[in-house]
């Protein structure tokens, strides 16, 4: 019997066994296939140690059964053809003359921890092939090609050959990836499948091709095999693939007992929600439905949708919406959770707030995969560093996600820190941002940072001012600005008139706004939907104005979809392609941000000015030559997002603990 103080005692329903197919699990909790992570099965051999130490480190965080990344199937090319989206990939893995070594070599090391090993087959719709000659969603209107039953017959083949692959190297069970605007989705929705041959036209038959591949896997197992599939429960789309569908391919597959177990989330690639669910939605929101669904089998059902911790994940459970669990973003976030909430330590679980970075900055910047709340997330192949050579002293200006990672990671590793914060509390524009309705989640970040700075030894000192000469007369070895930014005022006429406010007056109430508000965006990312959102949500009538052809361009598809839908069901004006050229007492005039129009908004009573910000960096410029080494950091240096001050504050730790004379800003060189 679980001790009631125990993990087993709290949360009874995640930590209690469960056989699914031929995988015996200790718990309910499970690692979905994901992709990210900046490593490659197939790449280099850097590349691919990468790879497996992201998930061997969710192993050793206390998860046993890992989804794996995505596999790609061959794709029926034509010569010459170049297949292009997100998830498009032409040759596929299951063919590449390494696959079979290499997955074979990461099952082997996850046996050795003790995991299991899931491998998830994936080719993506409509790039370029479909069932139909026809679209998936509001945000992609590219016409794919349709497929011939020659073609089809073909790729039923290449998923039995190619899972063979994967079975012979070892790996513990199969997912069929049927959701995610994957091919197999496309047969089995009405809405992208309008075929009238025997693999469209009814729901049976829109199955078909799902049921031959599911046949042919079973066909090609040289041995017995756990195969599931991913289904989506709902792509909330007029005319798609709905919760009433999901239920009856589930009952469908369950009768015939081919499958083993089904995995299931809801939504689109692109649409409200997207399957990765930002923090605009409540955490695990779509359980109920999973349930619905789960009525209609009696084999194990996989909830995956945005579960945040376990205690979420036991909730989920113990309301029988699922059987298992499945947490993505969480672990990325911190991998250990399982392993912290067993010793029962959750305060120390590093949370996931939503904010999508770890797909964001790969679809919209081309940069490297990442997480905005750990920048260890994608380095798990990096070896820990070095002890530093000397323990120094170190001071920290400003309270923000830079200031506070800072902080953490220098006092973790040995040295004596202190942080000055002029503000009450910790946060800095995080703390702002948190206001908004969308961000409450924002604020469960901060008071982790708080928890581990203090026990990291931090000596933190909030509505202290750092002047220059303060930051002198304090004697220490290094100090670190990370002073933040301050709100950037457009210059135009009137924009000093007092009802014209800034973001932090209008999520703060330092000013009562009146009934009709224009929020003005001269702002890139997500700051101005979240401020016209709370405004909305406060009974205000707003209207977002911004200069843009994208509303929130550095905002990627995975959650715009969520944040325009709730603008425009708020009530929202959008007005597009419009730049802020003067302010009056009730008017807002306005021009076009390429054509020559100009025109007015009239009857207004507040402008909140969402344009942005300037970096505070006024104490690092004072400190540059008066400080032997004094570092800038955070939107003190350039206003950016959340994950690259974090970022920069792992990098920075770094140079701390080993270039002891290098400043972070180097002069230039005499010419």
């Amino acid at each position: 019997m679980p001790e009631p103080g125990g993990a087993e005692g709290r949360y009874p329903h995640a930590f209690r066994p469960i056989q699914v197919g031929t995988l015996s699990l200790d718990h309910r909790l499970v690692v979905p296939p994901h992709g990210g992570g900046n490593g490659s099965l197939l790449g280099s051999a850097a590349e691919f140690e990468q790879h497996a130490a992201l998930w061997l480190a969710k192993l050793a965080g206390g998860m046993r059964w890992l989804g794996g990344g995505p596999n790609f199937v061959r794709n029926p090319l034509p010569p010459g053809f170049e297949p292009t989206g997100v998830g498009a990939h032409g040759p596929g893995f299951f063919r590449d003359p390494r696959y079979p070594d290499r997955i074979g070599e990461l099952a082997a090391r996850v046996h050795a921890g003790g995991g299991l090993l899931s491998v998830q087959m994936v080719l993506q719709g409509g790039m370029p092939i479909a069932p139909s000659a026809t679209l998936s969603s509001y945000a992609d209107h590219r016409i794919p090609h349709a497929l011939d039953i020659d073609e089809v017959r073909w790729l039923v083949r290449e998923y039995g050959e190619s899972a063979a692959f994967a079975i012979d190297a070892g790996v513990d069970a199969i997912e069929i990836h049927a959701n995610h605007d994957d091919l197999v989705q496309w047969f089995l929705s009405p809405l992208t499948n309008r075929r009238d041959d025997e693999y469209g036209g009814t729901a049976e038959e829109r199955c078909r091709f799902l049921r031959e591949i599911v046949e042919a896997i079973r066909s090609h197992a040289t041995r017995p095999i756990t195969l599931g599939l991913r289904l989506c429960l709902d792509e909330m789309i007029d005319g798609g693939f709905g919760v009433e569908d999901c239920a009856a391919t589930v009952a469908a597959f369950t009768a015939e007992g081919t499958v083993d177990y089904f995995s299931l989330d809801v939504g689109s690639n692109w649409g409200d929600p997207s399957y990765i669910p930002n923090g605009w939605y409540e955490d695990h929101q779509w359980a109920p439905l999973c349930g619905t669904v789960k009525s209609a089998t009696d084999r194990p059902v996989v909830y995956a949708g945005r579960v945040l911790d376990v205690a979420q994940a036991d909730a989920v459970l113990a309301a029988g919406h699922a059987d298992l669990v499945a947490m993505a973003r969480a672990t990325m976030a911190d991998p250990d959770i399982v392993t912290k909430t067993r010793a029962g330590a959750e305060e120390r679980v590093r949370p996931c707030i939503g904010l999508n970075e770890c797909i964001h900055r790969r679809l919209v910047e081309g940069l490297v995969y990442a997480c905005g709340v750990s920048p260890r997330f994608a380095r798990e192949a990096e070896p820990p560093p070095p002890a530093p050579a000397a323990t120094r002293s170190v001071l920290v200006v400003g309270g923000g996600p830079a200031g506070t990672e800072l902080a953490a990671l220098c006092a973790e590793r040995g040295h004596d820190v202190e942080l000055w914060e002029c503000e009450p509390h910790l946060g800095g524009a995080l703390a702002l941002a948190a206001l908004a309705r969308a961000n409450h989640r924002y604020q469960d970040w901060i008071d982790y940072q708080a928890r581990r700075l203090e026990a990291s030894g931090v000596r933190v000192v909030l509505g202290r001012e750092a002047t220059r000469d303060d930051v002198l007369a304090a004697a220490v070895d290094v100090v670190a600005v990370a002073t933040g930014a301050v709100p950037r005022r457009p210059d135009v006429p009137g924009r000093e008139l007092p009802h014209v406010v800034t973001i932090s007056e209008a999520l703060t109430g330092t000013v009562e706004l009146g009934p009709d508000v224009v929020v003005v965006a001269e702002d890139d990312g997500p700051a101005p939907l979240s401020v016209a959102d709370h405004l909305a949500g406060l009974g205000h009538h707003v209207t977002l104005v911004y200069q843009s052809a994208g509303l929130a361009p550095l905002v990627g598809k995975y959650s715009a979809g969520a944040m325009y839908a709730r603008l425009i069901d708020g009530g929202v004006t959008l007005v597009p392609l419009a730049r802020l050229v003067e302010v009056e007492a009730g008017d807002v005039r306005l021009a076009s941000s390429y054509g020559r129009r100009r025109w007015s908004i009239e009857g207004v009573d507040n402008v909140v000015l969402a344009c942005g910000s300037v970096p505070a960096d006024g104490l690092f410029l004072a400190l540059k030559h008066r400080h032997p080494e004094v570092h800038l950091l955070g939107d003190a240096y350039a206003p950016r997002r959340m994950v690259f001050a974090t970022r920069q504050a792992w990098a920075l730790a770094a140079v701390i603990d080993n270039s002891p004379a290098v400043s972070a800003v180097p002069t230039p060189s005499p010419s």
